[in-house]
């Protein structure tokens, strides 16, 4: 069971535009790297990087390292209550314009190219 504080400090991390296109990614494909959620969303990469440092505080993504990247998931640690809300939010945002041309995008984006620029 959630506690009303942490209940109110995901709904806060989830209360903005990108940060719920960055969980529609993640919800996409799993393990992004932060160039290439950056790539997608086309923000800078310290704005993406305090986008999923709050994410990563109200438990709804972790990260690995893998050589030279930092990937990201969603957190499959994260209590139920919090993947069922994120399912819920998902299907609501599903149709925006923005989220079905980031996922779009998910699946063309590629680290290895980024990382070469």
């Amino acid at each position: 069971m959630l506690s009303l504080k942490k209940l109110i400090k995901i709904l806060k991390a989830l209360a903005d535009e990108n940060r719920l296109r960055i969980v529609s990614l993640l919800k996409s494909k799993q393990d992004l790297c932060v160039c290439e959620i950056t790539a997608i969303i086309g923000l800078s990469q310290p704005t993406i990087s305090s986008h999923l440092k709050k994410l990563e505080e109200a438990g709804i993504v972790s990260f690995s390292k893998d050589g030279p990247w930092v990937n990201y998931s969603l957190n499959k640690e994260m209590e139920a209550e919090v993947g069922n809300l994120i399912n819920s939010i998902s299907h609501a945002v599903h149709a925006d314009k923005k989220i079905k041309s980031d996922i779009l995008k998910v699946s063309k984006v590629s680290r290895e190219d980024i990382c070469k620029k």
